[in-house]
């Protein structure tokens, strides 16, 4: 009996769906690709699934420049992720590429270069003259998705 129960899945109806998506985009930003996976999690129908994504982007509950903009903000400022990382993210969420290049915009450039070179500093705790900590180094600012040659010019630097 309760294997059946395990293996139910309950799906919603438009009404109900759309309430929850309006409660989510106004709690937070959605990308519409983020809105639609869970739309088809919920089991919603095809033709309530395009009405609700179109209500949902006529009514502004999901922007895409909007979402792309704060994702950039949010990735840069609190996880010090690089331009390469934080494009590859939005690419996976099928935001378009107008709007992230708009997004990173926002980056100042000095600031993207202060920061990375403070990313430096502190995974190598100022030493960086052995060639395996450089190499280290490099690849952790690499992974964090920075360029290679502002990675190479802030090893320079410091």
């Amino acid at each position: 009996m309760y294997k059946d129960i395990e293996n139910f899945k309950r799906t919603l109806d438009k009404k109900e769906a759309l309430n929850r998506c309006t409660v989510l985009c106004s709690k937070a930003e959605y990308s519409e690709w983020d809105i639609k996976e869970k739309l088809n999690k919920w089991g919603v129908d095809s033709e309530s699934f395009n009405e609700i994504i179109e209500y949902l982007c006529n009514n502004n509950y999901i922007n895409e420049e909007r979402y792309a903009e704060c994702f950039v903000r949010e990735k840069f400022n609190l996880r010090h992720w690089g331009r390469i990382k934080i494009a590859y993210a939005l690419r996976q969420k099928r935001v378009k590429e107008q709007y992230i290049a708009k997004a990173f915009e926002e980056i100042d450039e000095e600031h993207y270069f202060e920061t990375l070179k403070e990313l430096i500093k502190s995974k190598s705790k100022g030493d960086i003259s052995d060639f395996k900590k450089r190499a280290s180094v490099y690849n952790f600012a690499l992974s964090r998705g920075f360029e290679p040659e502002l990675i190479n010019k802030a090893l320079k630097e410091i």
